[in-house]
């Protein structure tokens, strides 16, 4: 399943379901997309008359802590999403090429549902029977700095994961982990664009 073979809550709990997947094969995951934060396209964004290039940094982090592997995967996902925003004339994950602006994003993947190992353990005893739903969270912050100027905005957001038996949050369709991850990815970038947009930072002063 690509970057994480599950959310960081999901690899948790492996070890406690162990018991469950050497009796009965593999328990079944089901990821959702929180749909609490805006879905913006690039019609919502005010494009520049004149485009700047743009070297875009990216780290991605758990808990606070970096972690290597995950920014190496999810870092194209991040630098799609900032080339189909039409707002720079060219863009570079290369800080050592000239550019006309830069934007930093860092998304730290934070702990949200309480117990999520023990939760699993349980659906892992009771082989799926039971089931659990968990949820990660996910703040977003980007940083864009243009002619000697920084501003930051913040966009949060979650995926939230069943275990086995367990109906998914109402109203919405499960995806697969890499998709779910790539649309979370590309509405948390879209949205931090769309501040910075709303407020005319890309237009040359």
């Amino acid at each position: 399943m690509g970057l994480f073979k599950g959310p960081r809550v999901v690899r948790a709990v492996m070890v406690a379901f162990a018991l469950s997947f050497s009796l009965s094969g593999c328990l079944s995951t089901k990821t959702y997309v929180d749909p609490t934060l805006p879905t913006v396209s690039r019609t919502d964004l005010r494009a520049p008359a004149n485009p700047r290039s743009a070297n875009v940094l990216f780290e991605f982090r758990t808990k606070g802590n970096a972690n290597a592997r995950a920014t190496q995967e999810v870092r194209p996902m991040v630098i799609q999403a900032v080339e189909e925003s039409g707002l720079f004339s060219s863009v570079s994950d290369t800080a050592s090429v000239p550019a006309g602006s830069q934007l930093k994003v860092v998304i730290d993947n934070v702990p949200v549902t309480d117990n999520a190992a023990a939760k699993g353990f349980g659906t892992g005893l009771t082989l799926g029977l039971a089931g659990s739903m968990v949820t990660d969270g996910y703040v977003c912050t980007v940083s864009y700095t243009a002619d000697g100027t920084t501003t930051e905005t913040v966009v949060n957001h979650a995926l939230h994961t069943t275990i086995g038996n367990h109906g998914g949050p109402d109203g919405l369709a499960p995806m697969p982990m890499q998709q779910a991850l790539t649309t979370l990815v590309h509405q948390m970038v879209f949205n931090a664009l769309k501040d910075f947009s709303d407020r005319r930072l890309f237009e040359e002063q």
